[in-house]
């Protein structure tokens, strides 16, 4: 009975291990950057920056009616928190500032921001 009982998990690994549809998929390396892209919409030039748990880093300068792309090591948000973007135009006193982000690495945010910073949109893949 033992010897069945053996001989039957042995087969059931064997057909579990059989299985190697997806051999080609490769993991996320744990190292890859997260990528920030502001789509500015706006009629003026706008601040992007990253806060992490409460340190604001300025990412960078995106101009109206352009597009601004930013890389950031996985090692410097993989131990935060709290991660936000903020949005400040150049010649105004309102930001936009998004709710906490969760990451992981390779994630892409996409911030688009409007006229009125209020009804801009904030995508995380």
């Amino acid at each position: 009975m033992r010897r069945a009982l053996e001989v039957m998990a042995l087969l059931l690994l064997a057909g579990c291990g059989a299985n190697r549809e997806g051999d080609d998929v490769q993991p996320m390396a744990a190292t890859e950057p997260v990528t920030v892209v502001a789509e500015n919409r706006r009629s003026d030039d706008v601040v992007v920056s990253l806060v992490r748990d409460g340190i604001r880093q300025r990412l960078g300068l995106v101009a109206a009616q352009t597009k601004g792309d930013f890389k950031i090591p996985w090692s410097q948000v993989s131990n935060s928190t709290r991660v936000r973007l903020i949005a400040t135009p150049i010649a105004g006193r309102r930001s936009f500032v998004s709710d906490q982000l969760i990451l992981r690495p390779g994630s892409e945010v996409t911030v688009s921001l409007t006229q009125a910073l209020g009804q801009s949109l904030l995508r995380v893949y």
